[in-house]
């Protein structure tokens, strides 16, 4: 019956989107070490044991909510007008949407780049992994059609693409991630999305060059 109370309260959600809502506060205010599933089941206003009709543990939980993010950030990508970008005004759009992503959404940036740990990843379901999987290509493949584009039409020399995509977005989310902890002791948020803007363009200036030889 207090279940059924606070289901209505919560504005009709089905039980786990009221579980990833609660999850989500906590994961944004504790972290995920200072989050536990009694916890997350309290807030949502169901028992610990309820919770696990839906997920798998707590990491489940984790990632599921890391999900949302990450779906967040893809349909940002996707409003780019791919097909007919220039390489160069891509980039500049690509950078743009992550830096304000990285000032509008922090948390979820801090818990999938860094809370999300291969260890964490691989003791959720089957089926969440594949959901996280599935977003993570997705966004990856984004860049990659822009690097077998820049091939195809001579910008670049021949290179994997999914490698250097793998090197842009890691590279540029690296320095936006210092933003979010205490590297601004050294360099203000401002100045840390302006490098890593500089750092966009220095990688795909590299990927410009001849490769380096194996």
């Amino acid at each position: 019956m207090a279940e059924q109370s606070m289901q209505k309260k919560r504005g009709g959600k089905n039980r786990s989107e009221a579980v990833l809502e609660a999850a989500r506060e906590l994961f944004f205010t504790q972290g995920y070490n200072g989050t536990t599933i009694e916890q997350i089941a309290k807030k949502a206003g169901y028992s610990k044991r309820t919770v696990y009709l839906d997920f798998l543990n707590k990491d489940d939980v984790f990632i599921s909510v890391c999900a949302v993010g990450m779906e967040i950030l893809l349909a940002r990508l996707r409003t780019l007008e791919l097909e007919c970008l220039p390489i160069q005004e891509f980039i500049d759009q690509f950078l743009q949407v992550l830096s304000a992503y990285s000032r509008e959404h922090p948390n979820y940036l801090r818990m999938f780049c860094i809370e999300a740990t291969p260890r964490v990843i691989a003791n959720c379901s089957e089926a969440v992994r594949r959901h996280v999987g599935e977003l993570e290509r997705a966004g990856f493949r984004i860049v990659v059609a822009q690097v077998e584009k820049a091939v195809s039409e001579g910008i670049i020399p021949p290179i994997d693409p999914w490698e250097a995509a793998g090197i842009f977005i890691g590279s540029v989310t690296g320095i936006v991630l210092l933003s979010l902890g205490g590297s601004q002791t050294v360099f203000s948020q401002e100045t840390l999305e302006t490098m890593g803007k500089k750092a966009g363009w220095l990688l795909w200036r590299g990927m410009c060059q001849s490769p380096v030889p194996q």
